[in-house]
């Protein structure tokens, strides 16, 4: 079967990302590794104590989705959740220690772990996947303000 380049592509995106969240899953034994990329991106955020509104803008993701993993994050006692203090109908996000913790010890093997996924691509191609990646992520911001604006249909 001949499949045309960017419908490969577009398939294969869900593809990988089935296949590397099973594989993580099995990998991490507290959390889910969609619960170890949200703890990731929050501590990569510019803003101490973000909002539960503003970890889902920064991640993509809605607010309903980051709300039930923060929540299961926070029973295991990953995050402490509080009421923000300007906007109290929304909860601020405080990474505990036990996060801290766990980015410790998980950092030898999450740097295996990307070694044998990366393992015989050269760093030429994995510098061209990052543009096309980081390109695709600038069209599809263009392409939410352009449907999100008209709410029209393709």
């Amino acid at each position: 079967m001949d499949i045309p380049t960017k419908e490969y592509l577009f398939g294969s995106i869900f593809l990988v990302a089935n296949k590397l969240q099973t594989l993580g899953d099995a990998v991490l034994e507290e959390i889910s590794l969609k619960q170890w990329l949200l703890l990731a991106m929050i501590f990569n955020m510019e803003i101490q104590q973000p909002s539960v509104t503003e970890i889902a803008e920064f991640i993509g993701s809605s607010r309903q989705n980051v709300r039930k993993m923060l929540e299961a994050l926070s029973a295991k006692g990953y995050v402490a959740l509080s009421v923000n203090e300007q906007d109290k109908r929304n909860l601020s996000v405080a990474l505990t220690e036990k996060t801290f913790q766990f980015f410790a010890e998980f950092e030898a093997g999450g740097a295996a772990f990307l070694e044998q996924l990366f393992e015989g691509i050269d760093d030429d191609l994995l510098a061209s996947a990052r543009n096309t990646v980081e390109a695709v992520f600038d069209n599809l911001e263009r392409m939410k303000r352009q449907y999100g604006k008209s709410n029209s249909r393709l």
